[in-house]
């Protein structure tokens, strides 16, 4: 039988997708992970077809740890399921080489699809993140100001919505005190807002 590794350290969405895997997709068994390290150690140990990734686990952030594995394993197929927005997110992680990014709020039917498709090789798009791509496309505008961040911008605000502190952003990415502040002046510059909480009412605005 083969097998798809999900990393979650949500107890009900693990059994719900175990249920989805043994009704839809009998063919396949999960692997399950809840932290960063674990899921290191398991894409070293089996050749994956996909993993499913939700964007924070027990350990912390993954966000800056999924371009790292789609680097050491090209030829597997990544599925984001996150509680996240998909506006913040999707586009950088979509150019990262990510198959697709679905919400845990998705209904079942999408949830099938998704995976189905990424199963078979073929990337998954939302029907919001289409519109996007198509907007683009034709001149228009996606009214999404989180797209004037970087991608380590990106990882930083992530974090600070997720309630880090500054010196646990430093230590989690990597870089100086000075840095860190740098990045969120220019978030809260691009962005417009003030603080924290004015992100964090941003970010939901989006959800």
């Amino acid at each position: 039988m083969k097998k798809v590794l999900l990393a979650e350290d949500h107890s009900i969405v693990i059994k719900g997708l175990k249920l989805t895997f043994e009704t839809e997709f009998p063919g396949y068994a999960l692997d399950i992970v809840k932290t960063s390290v674990d899921l290191m150690k398991a894409l070293k140990a089996t050749q994956y077809p996909m993993a499913i990734i939700d964007l924070q686990l027990e350990d912390g952030d993954t966000l800056h740890l999924i371009t790292d594995v789609i680097c050491l394993y090209p030829e597997l197929r990544v599925l984001v399921f996150s509680g996240n927005p998909e506006a913040l997110y999707a586009q950088k992680l979509y150019n990262a080489g990510v198959r697709g990014y679905l919400n845990k709020q998705s209904p079942d039917e999408e949830v099938v699809e998704a995976i189905r498709l990424i199963l078979s090789g073929k990337i998954y798009l939302s029907e919001n993140f289409k519109n996007i791509i198509t907007s683009r496309k034709y001149g228009g505008t996606t009214d999404n100001p989180f797209e004037k961040l970087s991608g380590r911008e990106t990882e930083v605000l992530h974090l600070l919505i997720s309630g880090k502190r500054p010196s646990e952003i430093c230590q989690e990415l990597n870089l100086s005190a000075s840095t860190v502040a740098t990045y969120k002046m220019k978030i809260f510059n691009k962005l417009n807002v003030k603080n924290v909480i004015e992100l964090t009412q941003l970010t939901s605005n989006f959800r």
